[in-house]
């Protein structure tokens, strides 16, 4: 019997909101202005985040108490969700990485939510992301913040080649905007797509301009390009 020929890339990683899923640029502006929390205090805390004053576990706290005094609930949230689109081609891309033996994940400061609802059938390798807890009563009553986001995405994409035993080198980050920049320096292929950022287009190995995620197909599954 004849072995598969390992894929050139073996993990190929997504950023979520505008790259798997349409619709949205970032799952919780969408979120806050479906809910219309107090835009003074998001940008508020925006400012200090990236100004260093508060954490990044502060700020997503902070983003749930506001939704949760503007009542958003479970049921809500997931209605939100339903809304919004799968990208086009992305279900096709996914299948099509998982026959050709590529793990896949999902790098994003998104939350659970979001997959649970639009890829309920698609079971990721592995998933870093944020997530919201209700109680029975579908109220937010807390969460879990991912470790992985901004800045620290390149660090998930370390963690999960450490734990496939491969290289950075080795790996695939598809992505569309600003906080996807220190990741796409870190992956062995970068590719901009529906890009919002114009730093993230030029550091990118490549960028992809049409809303088709089958476009990434050639450039993961094809042979590696001579250095």
């Amino acid at each position: 019997m004849t072995s598969l020929k390992p894929p050139a890339y073996p993990l190929v990683c997504f950023d979520l909101d505008g790259t798997l899923v349409d619709d949205t640029i970032y799952i919780w502006k969408t979120l806050h202005e479906c809910f219309l929390t107090d835009k003074a205090e998001r940008d508020q805390a925006y400012r200090d985040y990236f100004s260093g004053k508060i954490t990044y576990r502060e700020w997503f706290e902070h983003d749930l108490k506001l939704l949760r005094a503007a009542g958003a609930t479970q049921s809500e949230i997931v209605k939100m969700c339903s809304g919004l689109q799968v990208m086009n081609g992305a279900m096709d891309t996914l299948h099509t990485l998982r026959q050709a033996n590529c793990k896949v994940a999902v790098i994003s400061g998104s939350i659970q939510v979001v997959l649970d609802v639009l890829f309920p059938d698609f079971e990721f390798d592995f998933v870093l992301i944020n997530r919201i807890h209700f109680n029975d009563a579908g109220h937010i009553s807390g969460g879990v913040h991912t470790p992985f986001d901004v800045e620290a995405k390149a660090d998930g994409l370390k963690h999960l080649c450490r734990k496939m035993n491969i290289s950075t080198n080795n790996a695939v980050f598809v992505g569309d905007n600003e906080n996807d920049l220190w990741i796409a320096r870190t992956a062995g292929l970068s590719i901009a797509f529906n890009c919002k950022s114009k730093d993230l287009s030029q550091i990118c190995d490549l960028e992809i301009t049409q809303k088709d995620l089958r476009l990434v197909l050639p450039h993961i599954l094809g042979p590696r390009p001579t250095p």
